[in-house]
């Protein structure tokens, strides 16, 4: 399974900057309270961030976890997030760079997860279904899925024209998806929204869902 596109280059040249904007920030706070909301952490969970960039959302939830493994194509953006955590005295994160795939085989990842959360990184990823069915075969039984995107979208959200990614998503394909990937109790709520002048000069606002479901003890992703 592959990311669209390499985007780790420009995610590294962007790093020491990315948490500089304040819209991005913003939507990384709604999305965690989304979470909390939606899913409540459990202090002895063993929790998996995926696309985890800076840790914006990865550093409040290793307050309340017990440990949590942070995965990310750009070493770039898990330099930045691990002179955070060290500055927070955070010592529960583990950082792996590298893509999905990866973990299927990494022995630090065969006991499985309690939850895994992602935010605004499935849209970066070619093959939806396939990377639905490994984080349903990272989880534990009864474990959750935790993941924000965007909704269906116009096609203009991301600057760069050349970008190769998912234009957003139809929330109704997805609940199909995961349950074929073996979830259930699938649920979908907005987390957030974000009004930008989009790269044809329109002013849009593009919602954010989020979206959690739950391993199936009798699925055979197990």
């Amino acid at each position: 399974m592959k990311e669209k596109s390499n985007h780790s280059n420009r995610f590294d040249n962007a790093a020491e900057t990315w948490d500089e904007s304040p819209r991005r920030l913003a939507m990384a706070a709604k999305v965690c309270a989304a979470i909390e909301e939606s899913v409540g952490i459990d202090p002895s969970w063993n929790m998996l961030d995926v696309g985890c960039g800076t840790g914006l959302v990865t550093l409040p939830f290793a307050k309340k976890a017990l440990h949590i493994t942070a995965l990310d194509t750009s070493a770039g953006m898990l330099e930045v997030l691990e002179k955070k955590a060290a500055a927070e005295q955070l010592s529960n994160i583990t950082t792996l760079c590298g893509e999905l795939g990866s973990l299927v085989s990494d022995h630090r990842c065969r006991a499985g997860f309690d939850c895994i959360i992602s935010s605004m990184t499935l849209h970066h990823i070619d093959n939806t279904s396939e990377a639905l069915a490994m984080l349903a075969g990272l989880l534990k039984n009864d474990g959750t899925l935790a993941f924000a995107d965007l909704d269906s979208e116009d096609g203009y959200f991301h600057d760069n024209a050349e970008e190769e990614v998912h234009h957003g998503f139809d929330r109704a394909e997805l609940a199909s998806l995961l349950a074929s990937a073996g979830l259930s109790n699938v649920s979908f709520r907005t987390a957030a929204e974000i009004t930008k002048v989009n790269r044809i000069g329109k002013e849009r606002t593009y919602s954010i869902f989020l979206c959690t479901a739950r391993k199936n003890p009798t699925s055979s992703n197990t």
